[in-house]
């Protein structure tokens, strides 16, 4: 597998890191006790598709390397991210609030990672004594194209990826 899912974790907390909110892609929440600002972790809670395999035809890719020309195939998709917005108990609830109203306005206006951001939820902040720290639930819905190439010569998908579908 060419690990095209965690790809987009790892860019989407990329990405809020630019925006100046700290970010992981998930995080055990045992780890979270560590952070003294608030910090947002990104995981993958739904990926969403139409009946069927790869069935949509998008065309050919030529390799750049080789002039080889491989299918390219794709579906789309909705896949839904989620983002534990930790804050420390000294930043109390409106550190969480600040941090999911920053990931809101990145996400909206930027896109997760070149998704197209289709809803973003959140839920009640609440205090987890476990981890002396404040954490804020955010869910965003986001467009996608999942994508695959044939080998060339068996026909058999390879290089998995998640492209940004417009709305």
């Amino acid at each position: 597998m060419s690990g095209a899912l965690c790809g987009l974790r790892e860019a989407v907390a990329g990405q809020l890191r630019r925006g100046g909110l700290p970010a992981v892609a998930a995080m055990e929440g045992r780890r979270a006790g560590r952070w003294r600002e608030t910090v947002a972790a990104v995981s993958l809670s739904r990926v969403a598709c139409a009946p069927g395999g790869f069935q949509d035809y998008l065309g050919v890719w030529t390799d750049p390397d080789s002039g080889k020309k491989r299918e390219v195939y794709g579906r789309q998709a909705e896949i839904t991210l989620t983002l534990d917005v930790y804050a420390p108990r000294e930043g109390g609830e409106s550190a969480c609030q600040r941090g999911a109203e920053t990931a809101a306005e990145l996400l909206m206006c930027q896109g997760a990672a070149g998704l197209a951001a289709l809803e973003l939820r959140w839920g009640p902040v609440e205090f987890r004594e476990e981890l002396g720290m404040y954490r804020l639930p955010v869910s965003c819905r986001c467009g996608a194209w999942l994508t695959a190439r044939t080998d060339g010569e068996t026909g058999v998908f390879t290089d998995f990826e998640v492209k940004g579908r417009t709305i």
